[in-house]
């Protein structure tokens, strides 16, 4: 499924612990990694030769743990921003995922949750996985989120039936197939009222909503997926998706990088964005049809 997966790295010791057990990828189809460190010229212009090798012995390090693990491992020092680079490095190789850390050291951070959010979710090809992985202590071992059996144990799929959702759908029944455990389909219907609206506009969306959901329900049980619960709130799709990583134990989430219609810019601003700051678990955002 992910054969060919971009392993953006910022040699942080929390990417130490994503290198160390990313042999787990296997079980999900990946056979080659791309090991990506990016030098931010932006920042560090005049540095390139000094800052690349400071971190090649790190690389190398990271590619031989990687290929330790039974993995083809290609490493890329790219200079420039890492939206651009990172795109670029996906495109040249035909990656299927990028994967990144959303806590690391303190300019790729900010990189990852300004530029990356903002920028390769506008434009990446590929499905972004973004991996919150800290340590317990300094200098002790954390905890692997990518393993298989505790990646797809809980999947919350937020949708709002858009096109972009409707491949979300799809990369959780392909993920279903690698033994997802349990679905829980969140649809959030934030939908306007007042006297521009006809009556009973609120009420007719929302049953179309319910049948909806409903007909995605049948469509994971379908996949002998054990478990899959449909939640509706009608409220805005933050709040709501929010509420659901509160009261539940979600492993994982995966959601389109674009709504429709009055909620598009909602969804591409504040909800992907902010869903990837804020959650514990990994978030895997799918973008567009490929361009």
């Amino acid at each position: 499924m992910f054969e060919k997966i971009v392993l953006a790295t910022d040699l942080s010791p929390a990417w130490n612990e994503i290198v160390a057990c990313a042999g787990e990828f296997k079980a999900l189809g990946c056979k080659q990694v791309i090991l990506t460190y990016v030098i931010s010229v932006k920042f560090m212009a005049g540095m390139e030769g000094i800052l690349q090798s400071t971190a090649r012995p790190k690389l190398v390090a990271q590619q031989q743990q990687l290929e330790a693990q039974g993995l083809q491992v290609t490493v890329e020092i790219p200079m420039g921003l890492p939206a651009d680079s990172l795109n670029q490095i996906a495109c040249r190789y035909g990656a299927d995922l990028i994967v990144v850390g959303s806590h690391g050291q303190s300019l790729w951070r900010e990189g990852v949750l300004g530029c990356f959010t903002c920028a390769v979710l506008h434009n990446a090809q590929y499905p972004v996985l973004l991996l919150n992985v800290r340590l317990q202590k300094p200098g002790l071992p954390g905890s692997c989120q990518i393993s298989r059996s505790e990646v797809l144990r809980h999947v919350l799929l937020p949708t709002d039936f858009s096109e972009i959702s409707f491949r979300a759908l799809e990369y959780v029944e392909r993920l279903a197939a690698k033994g997802i455990e349990q679905v829980t389909v969140l649809n959030a219907l934030d939908v306007p009222g007042g006297e521009a609206y006809p009556p009973g506009f609120q009420e007719m969306a929302e049953a179309k909503a319910r049948d909806s959901l409903a007909a995605w329900t049948e469509v994971l049980k379908g996949t002998d997926i054990p478990l899959v619960h449909p939640v509706f709130d009608p409220g805005h799709p933050l709040p709501a998706i929010l509420r659901v990583l509160e009261s539940q134990d979600v492993s994982l989430i995966v959601m389109g990088t674009q709504g429709k219609g009055f909620i598009k810019e909602i969804f591409l601003g504040s909800v992907a964005h902010n869903v990837s700051r804020m959650a514990m678990c990994p978030v895997l955002l799918i973008p567009p049809a490929r361009r």
